[in-house]
């Protein structure tokens, strides 16, 4: 029996005030709607917890979601992440034969049974990696995809860096560190858009084959994979010193939420948690597309340079997420009256705003040129002279 974590009444305060403050919409099929999940957020327990938007990383829900905790077997997503990336690149091989080494098969926690000197292919060592969140197998990934334990945990460190996470890892399973429900709800979001991970993410139960021995059984414990609708993964870790931790990811449409919960005092609080989490965000928010990579929203005019005008695009998919009570919107570009050459391309020149029908504000993206425009020079000017007195621009 875990001892030691105080069941947080805050919590459920909090999220409750948070839900009866704005207008519920119908959870799809299979899932508890948030009306529904309210009914035991008074018995929720928790240390800390986090419900991020997957598309921006907003933050819609928190409870101590900065503070640096004991993630159990959490701590190995972020080595999970970079083996992910390895594979997704093709700096990794699904097809190599990996040899298990002595320190590999003697990490401890949740593993799938690899044995010194035992040669077996990345594929299923991803699909270990992935469903049990195996420490062997991400230990054994890791070595081979990066050739070395030193060289794995330098691009560990470098991802986590990447993501604005402070402090590295001192091994590659990360149990020399503590782990925030906000980092671990970044990690979490790297993940899901990760196609190596994706392709094992939602697998339940298999039967990993070891060389000259039974098998393994591989069931995956996050019960959210088949109790909860468009469950993405990603994991669970439980210690006596963590409690019951979990980050859940899922999506409906173009929605996708990210929640992670730290320090339940039972695993059936963690996935009351994350599902409550998860209710929370698709009863109270949406996802829109409001533009296409390279969509033009007006032009601007350009200063100092030979070239009058630049176009307004959007610098990606341009996926909003919005309250579900705002009803209609409207999309319009706040570009400025010109621009001064030179023009930087990866430069932000003006938002994209949504609005609701009363005129506020629910949203907005950045509007970049459409290409760099330098500034002219005499010789420019002199040229451009020259081309018009000659006809051959008007």
């Amino acid at each position: 029996m875990l001892k030691g974590i105080v069941i947080r009444t805050a919590l459920s305060v909090i999220l409750a005030a948070c839900m009866l403050a704005l207008p519920f919409a119908a959870a799809a099929s299979g899932a508890h709607s948030a009306a529904q999940s309210m009914a035991f957020l008074d018995t929720l327990s928790a240390k800390a917890c986090i419900l991020i938007d997957g598309a921006t990383g907003k933050k819609l829900f928190e409870l101590n979601s900065g503070e640096k905790l004991p993630a159990a077997g959490l701590s190995r997503l972020a080595a999970l992440l970079v083996i992910c990336d390895a594979f997704d690149s093709g700096e990794a091989d699904k097809t190599m034969t990996v040899t298990i080494s002595d320190e590999a098969s003697s990490i401890g926690g949740t593993t799938a049974f690899l044995r010194p000197n035992e040669r077996i292919s990345a594929d299923k060592l991803l699909m270990a990696a992935v469903m049990i969140n195996a420490g062997d197998a991400i230990h054994a990934l890791a070595c081979a995809a990066f050739g070395s334990e030193t060289a794995a945990i330098q691009r560990i460190n470098a991802r986590l860096n990447g993501l604005g996470l402070e402090g590295g890892l001192g091994d590659i399973c990360g149990r020399d560190r503590s782990f925030s429900a906000a980092e671990l709800a970044a990690i979490g979001s790297e993940l899901i858009k990760s196609e190596t991970y994706s392709q094992f993410g939602t697998m339940y139960y298999e039967l990993l084959a070891h060389e000259a021995a039974g098998d393994t059984e591989l069931a995956n414990p996050n019960k959210l994979i088949r109790q909860y609708s468009g469950c993405l993964g990603v994991g669970t870790g439980s210690s006596a010193e963590a409690g019951y931790c979990g980050v859940f990811a899922a999506k409906r449409g173009e929605t996708v939420f990210i929640a992670a919960v730290l320090g339940a005092e039972n695993s059936a609080d963690r996935f009351k948690a994350g599902t409550a989490l998860l209710d929370h965000g698709f009863a109270n928010f949406r996802s829109v597309r409001v533009g296409e990579p390279g969509d033009v929203y007006g032009s601007v005019a350009v200063r100092g340079a030979l070239k009058n005008e630049v176009e307004a695009v959007s610098g990606g998919d341009t996926v909003l997420l919005i309250r579900t009570s705002s009803g209609k919107y409207t999309v319009e570009p706040l570009l400025p009256p010109f621009l001064t050459a030179p023009v930087d391309k990866t430069q932000p020149i003006g938002k994209l705003i949504v609005r609701d029908a009363q005129g506020e504000v629910l949203e907005e993206a950045e509007l970049f040129p459409a290409e760099d425009v330098e500034a002219a020079g005499f010789g420019g000017y002199m040229r451009w002279i020259l081309l018009l007195f000659t006809g051959k621009i008007r």
